[in-house]
């Protein structure tokens, strides 16, 4: 190995061992952390982002990084000294002050929101979370004037390379273009097939049991992770030891069922990354855009596939008992069901573009300053009557308050959804074009051979490739088709099952 390079890879061993911890202590914090551990643990972690950010952006390492260009290296490690490269360049810009004060903030207004969300208090959620926006545009401005794109663009940019609000807007616009016709067909036709809806109380122990049967079948690796509760669901943890959480009612099964599934698919994304390059950036996961395809992927094309809801038919009676709503084709008219809803994520996938329209709309002029953080409800209950027809009036638990993203300070994440979802369907177009049995591997045969795909194209490429070589190269030289998405909602949702 070449002399800078091999300097730049221990490097980041070091900061993956580092991030290591910090992806255990955020997972505990969310899971089973006492209520007076808060404080001492936000310090902990903001002073180990400290920590990070002083080796990532140390003076040291653009010397470094420039003569490990003229190095001879494989294509691996130059794909590698491409991302050390590209975060070196984010992170050396950023004050290890703001940073440390940007993670504290996040971390407080994050804990505090548990409650505050739980009691419909937004009034007390602003006082926290306007100090988080004032972070973030700060952070924001700072990487605008470093890279010369709009101060959203500077946050996408930590989720999705490159991405444009130009390239976004598009995509959007071409959505609602269409979603709202494709909705009223699809609710008109769903009005004459009834649906009963679950009854009863649901145990929430074996709602996780069914959970943990449904990872199984999906090839979640237990050695390798484990399954917990938290208030918003999320995936955790490290490759080597993936933490998945979801959140669990006891009057109905379905939610946490497909939260599980959709977190598994995350999680077999990270349990297939290359092992030999984990503690490298390459080795890391492409993009947010590509992670969500892959739980989305797992819940709407396997998990939610109504062939799917046969295999695990006899797992469901088996731990609920038998009642009209858990009729075969009823459970599968209910899992399909499209109703305009408060909350992103239980929206039916008709619906779920909608959820995230209005969040970028929202959060883009947030950070671009056209938005105060004060001005958030009015706004939002504006979209969601354009988007979806329904009021959201007084209802801030439901409403603004409803995501973790933005008490973290995450913004610039929610386009990865919808993108997520448009490669997601184009995943599946091309597994159909050389699996033309595609429905009938989800229904009964091995699942081994979409997982093959998946890793063959996805997984193992890791971030070897751009987003955009990686979506030609799976695609048989096609980019990024928002008619993948278009087509695969009609076929399911105005045909018969």
């Amino acid at each position: 190995m070449e002399y800078n390079y091999k300097k730049l890879s221990d490097l980041q061993t070091r900061i993956n061992r580092l991030n290591h911890l910090k992806e255990v202590a955020f997972w505990d914090q969310a899971t089973h952390m006492s209520e007076k551990g808060l404080n001492a643990r936000s310090e902990a972690i903001a002073e180990l982002s400290q920590i990070i950010h002083e080796l990532e952006c140390d003076p040291n390492n653009k010397k470094i990084i420039f003569d490990a260009e003229n190095e001879d290296l494989s294509d691996t490690e130059r794909a590698n000294l491409v991302e050390i490269k590209r975060k070196f360049e984010i992170t050396e810009v950023i004050p290890k002050e703001l940073l440390k004060e940007k993670h504290l903030a996040a971390s407080l207004c994050e804990h505090g929101w548990r409650k505050q969300r739980f009691n419909n208090d937004w009034k007390s959620f602003l006082e926290n979370f306007k100090k988080v926006v004032t972070h973030s545009r700060e952070e924001a401005k700072i990487l605008s004037q470093k890279f010369k794109v709009s101060p959203y663009e500077a946050l996408m940019d930590k989720y999705e390379p490159h991405l444009t609000e130009m390239f976004v807007d598009d995509l959007f616009g071409e959505i609602k273009s269409w979603l709202p016709n494709l909705l009223a067909k699809v609710v008109t036709k769903q009005a004459n097939e009834p649906v009963i809806v679950t009854e009863g109380l649901f145990e929430i122990e074996k709602q996780k049991q069914l959970g943990l049967e449904a990872m199984e079948v999906l090839g979640f690796d237990f050695k390798a992770g484990r399954l917990d509760e938290s208030i918003h669901p999320f995936c955790g943890g490290t490759p080597e030891d993936v933490r998945i959480t979801t959140r669990y009612k006891n009057t109905e099964f379905l939610p946490a069922l497909m939260g599980t599934i959709h977190e598994t698919g995350h999680a077999r994304y990270e349990q297939n990354l290359p092992s030999s390059l984990l503690d490298q950036p390459v080795g890391q996961a492409r993009s947010m855009s590509i992670h969500e395809s892959q739980s989305l992927f797992f819940e709407k094309h396997i998990g939610g596939h109504p062939r799917f809801i046969e295999r695990i038919h006899p797992k469901i009676l088996s731990n609920f008992g038998k009642q009209p709503a858990t009729h075969l084709n009823n459970l599968k008219r209910l899992i399909l069901k499209v109703k305009p809803s408060f909350i992103r994520v239980d929206a039916d996938e008709i619906t779920y573009p909608a959820h995230i329209i209005l969040r970028y709309e929202i959060e883009k002029g947030l950070i671009n300053g056209d938005v105060e953080a004060e001005d958030i409800p009015q706004l939002w209950d504006e979209k969601m009557e354009e988007l979806l027809g329904i009021s959201t009036k007084g209802e801030f638990c439901d409403g603004p308050m409803q995501d973790v993203h933005w008490p973290e300070g995450l913004f610039g994440y929610f386009p990865c959804y919808t993108l997520g979802a448009l490669y997601a369907a184009q995943w599946k177009a091309m597994i159909q074009l050389e699996h033309s049995n595609f429905d009938d591997i989800v229904g009964k045969e091995n699942l081994n051979l979409i997982f093959h795909w998946l890793d063959e194209n996805i997984w193992k490429n890791a971030s070897i490739k751009s987003t955009d070589k990686l979506t030609t190269d799976a695609s048989h030289g096609s980019t990024l088709n928002v008619d993948h998405f278009k087509n695969h909602l009609e076929t399911r949702y105005l045909s018969e099952f």
